[in-house]
């Protein structure tokens, strides 16, 4: 079983941050898809598998963070937008062997902010297996549409017929950073 340990740095991105953790702790990721899997670019998730709680959570953006010129590398974690003060749940990583010029490209956006990071080699070396190939979404690619998931059969029906190798997140929980050997020690 892979798993990823992110490290939130709340000091990077205030709103990112705690919008993030209020959204683990009420286990809004749970089961959710990783809906947008490109190598070497990124990968993308937040689109909760209940389909109310998901309607309900779009419905709710963050305001911006104020830019830190914190440069991205492969491993950083930012919500992803579609304009000024847009974000709502979807968030993106920073896939391994991005080009520096789409390094340099992430974070030209103002509410892309990275506000954590996957934590260590192996971790980044499990982000490598998440199942790429539907790649990019449209018009990009031919990979899930992110308003179809949206729809009140996105999880039960679009997903499962037409993208049946998607990997998804089996469950998000919070570990207090004190060094635990076993999360469920750590969990709020």
């Amino acid at each position: 079983m892979d798993y990823l340990d992110i490290l939130v740095n709340p000091y990077w991105a205030p709103r990112a941050a705690s919008r993030f953790l209020e959204l683990v702790r009420t286990k809004y990721y749970d089961g959710a898809a990783f809906n947008r899997v490109v190598p070497k670019f990124l990968t993308q998730f937040g689109i909760a598998k209940d389909f109310n709680v998901r309607n309900k959570e779009r419905e709710l953006t963050i305001w911006d963070d104020f830019p830190k010129e914190i440069k991205f590398e492969p491993g950083m974690i930012s919500f992803a937008g579609s304009g000024h003060d847009s974000r709502t749940t979807e968030i993106f990583i920073v896939n391994p062997g991005v080009s520096a010029s789409q390094l340099d490209a992430f974070g030209e956006n103002s509410w892309e902010t990275p506000f954590a990071t996957i934590d260590g080699d192996v971790n980044k070396s499990a982000l490598k297996k998440i199942y790429s190939g539907y790649g990019d979404m449209p018009p990009f690619g031919k990979g899930p549409d992110s308003n179809r998931i949206y729809d009140e059969d996105g999880y039960t029906k679009y997903l499962p017929k037409s993208f049946p190798k998607l990997d998804y997140i089996d469950r998000c929980y919070v570990v207090d950073e004190v060094g635990l050997d076993d999360p469920s020690e750590g969990e709020f």
